[in-house]
């Protein structure tokens, strides 16, 4: 199945957290950055990355990231 969309990431950092959430519970993901590839050949950090996912895992990988925002706020 195709690689659907699921997030927009303001920067590299952001996707690195949320790729590793993901990660976690053995969703592939793909990223993809806005403007190309080509301004981080030259050594521009990632800004507006977007977040792919298997088009069968994407209801899976949107309440995992809900449950996750959910927690954050409950910790405070």
């Amino acid at each position: 199945m195709e690689p659907m969309f699921l997030i927009n990431c303001r920067d590299d950092f952001e996707a690195q957290l949320i790729e590793g959430i993901l990660k976690g519970a053995n969703i592939p993901v793909e990223r993809r950055y806005q403007g190309g590839d080509m301004l981080r050949a030259y050594g521009v950090k990632g800004l507006n990355v977007d977040l792919y996912v298997p088009g069968e895992m994407l209801e899976v990988a949107r309440a995992l990231l809900e449950a996750s925002i959910i927690e954050e706020e409950e910790d405070f």
